[in-house]
């Protein structure tokens, strides 16, 4: 929160306007890294997009102010807080970035809406998931804590469950000790909107709402139908279950959110690196998701695209890029001086400082793929022209429970054509739809994804796909990994598929991985636009052996690269082959025109 007099005039639209316009100026990162500069795009973008008529969303400017306003008027309950002048300030006053957050949050609504007794015209929020994620001391606590009672207070929710969850009931208990406390401050808020403080819960009469602390064990309760839940520090869930159990009780939730407000943490195998990972994609244009909103306040990591360095750690005036409120808050930059100076002296101390003040993973791996001149690489993929060059495949087997992929590949005049089958399960997309980090559910539905029926990835239907794609076409062979994949294999060669087993290591993956890169990175690559192959590449890190060969390296990689592994495998078998040779192209140059 900011310290200065807090004015009821304020025009928070043009403040979150002015935030954005600033972070996109901000071309050599001094202030905004490269995550705020994207989402201040997206944000100035969107307000353009919901002015056209066939936008699914509208931006309000009323809806945007009035929780920002509601925000400011909530009193301040931790630390003694002064404006300039020296005067106390009792009530919060918001820092721009918070705006800029607010803002759209609440700002952007659904073209579509209802008409609700009591209530009038109702257009639901636009954004159901929103990130808030920055380094610790800026405020996210008590940012949630605020917009959690808005939307118990001023959003038509009859029945209304707000939570605060965690995996333990202390941590989940932060949010909503400081909402408590907010309105025990503030008899005015008790008694416009009728809530009633007990030692666990805030209620409303009115809308027969709660507000409660909630942890993993009791989220196995019958009777959860969360409408808002605000996860804190989501980088602190060692899985999934707690997560997975909100999202699929608050499916009869018309208008749900999902809050999640963290600071990084150290590497463990729950959601957040998915959330992180999915987060990043947005922003990054992998694929659009309009019902999630996603703030990173970080320190910038090597950016080979725009030729952007590191940031040195230790550099105070990169500091503000995961710390907002340094700006206004001189405590905050005291207590991060303090911890530069022990960190730099104590190795110990630096993976701490890391994560904590810096909002930096504890150990990053960077991704292998240039997804700028990835994207450019979408030109179309032609089956009815391919056919008449042979092609190599890949099939990747390495989950049953989640992606499986098929993937051809064409070398013709020295282009790299592909085209690919991935296959899901129905309960993957029944799981990946309800955490909302990865949208298989709309490509399922476009067509780029195929969804078999169970828990597990039905081969049957694996087979009958491969057989049936591969016919009229000339495969002179496909590429497998034998890891499960023995039952299948059997049933293409059986079919007439010229199957090879791909040995897994450096010397396999290496000429391919280095043969793509060539090819993506001078443009020499088509892929159509492939969104899922383009997810995969986007998640895809890689591994170097003592001689430096590269292979993937799926343990380190944020989410699901089975379409790359595929596509790799294939190019892997193509490298043997000789480039086949358009018709024209070959003409061109048997006999050359000579001016």
């Amino acid at each position: 929160m900011a310290a200065q007099v807090n004015d009821e005039s304020r025009d928070y639209v043009a403040i979150a306007i002015d935030y954005a316009k600033a972070a996109v100026a901000d071309k050599k990162r001094r202030k905004f890294g490269k995550w705020i500069r994207l989402a201040s795009k997206r944000f100035l973008d969107d307000l353009k997009r919901a002015k056209r008529k066939d936008s699914p969303f509208i931006f309000d400017e009323w809806h945007a102010n009035d929780p920002c306003d509601f925000l400011e008027k909530l009193p301040h309950v931790e630390g003694k807080w002064v404006n300039p002048d020296g005067t106390p300030q009792p009530n919060l006053v918001l820092h721009p970035s918070h705006i800029f957050f607010v803002v759209q949050l609440f700002g952007f609504r659904k073209r579509d809406g209802t008409e609700i007794p009591d209530y009038g015209f109702f257009r639901p929020r636009r954004f159901t998931s929103a990130l808030f994620a920055v380094a610790r001391k800026n405020a996210k606590s008590t940012l949630s804590a605020g917009i959690l009672l808005y939307c118990q207070c001023c959003e038509p929710e009859e029945g209304a469950q707000i939570m605060s969850a965690a995996t333990t009931y202390g941590q989940a208990a932060i949010i909503f000790k400081v909402a408590k406390r907010m309105v025990e401050l503030k008899a005015a808020l008790r008694e416009a909107f009728g809530l009633q403080v007990w030692a666990k819960a805030l209620t409303r009469f009115e809308t027969g709402g709660s507000f409660k602390a909630i942890h993993a064990k009791a989220s196995t309760q019958d009777g959860l139908n969360p409408s808002h839940t605000g996860l804190d520090e989501i980088h602190a869930h060692k899985t999934s279950d707690l997560l997975n159990v909100l999202t699929s009780a608050a499916g009869a939730r018309s208008n749900p959110l999902w809050l999640y407000t963290t600071t990084e943490g150290y590497a463990n195998p729950g959601p957040w690196a998915e959330i992180r990972q999915f987060a990043r994609n947005l922003l990054l244009g992998v694929f659009e998701a309009d019902h999630y909103l996603a703030l990173i306040y970080a320190l910038d990591d090597e950016d080979k695209t725009e030729g952007y360095k590191e940031d040195d750690e230790f550099d105070e005036s990169k500091w503000v890029k995961a710390n907002p409120l340094l700006d206004i808050n001189p405590h905050l930059m005291a207590a991060v001086r303090k911890e530069a100076i022990e960190a730099k002296q104590m190795p110990s101390k630096l993976a701490e400082f890391r994560i904590k003040r810096l909002n930096r993973p504890a150990s990053t791996s960077s991704g292998w793929i240039d997804l700028g001149k990835w994207k450019k690489c979408g030109g179309a993929v032609d089956l009815s022209w391919l056919k008449k060059y042979p092609c190599t495949g890949g099939l990747d087997l390495a989950s049953t429970t989640d992606l499986t992929a098929f993937r051809l590949v064409w070398n013709v005049d020295g282009v790299l054509y592909t085209y690919g089958l991935r296959w899901v399960p129905e309960n993957a997309v029944a799981q990946r739809t309800e955490r909302g980090t990865v949208p298989y559910a709309s490509w399922v539905e476009s067509g780029f994804l195929k969804q078999t029926d169970g828990d597990v990835t039905d081969y049957a239907v694996v087979g009958a796909d491969i057989i049936a794609l591969c016919k009229g076409l000339q495969v002179s062979s496909i590429a497998y990994d034998s890891w499960n994949a023995s039952d299948l294999v059997s049933r293409l060669v059986e079919a007439g598929l010229p199957m090879v087993q791909f040995i897994q290591g450096g010397k396999s993956y290496h000429p391919a991985m280095t043969a793509l890169e060539m090819a993506y990175v001078s443009g020499s690559f088509a892929h159509g636009g492939d969104p899922v192959l383009t997810w995969c590449a986007s998640n895809f890190v890689e591994r170097r052996d003592e001689n430096l060969n590269m292979s993937p390296n799926k343990k380190k990689s944020a989410d699901k690269i089975d379409d790359m592994v595929a596509l790799l495998m294939a190019v892997g078998l193509s490298q043997a082959q000789k480039p086949s040779r358009s018709k024209n192209r070959s003409s061109f140059f048997d006999k050359p025109v000579v001016a």
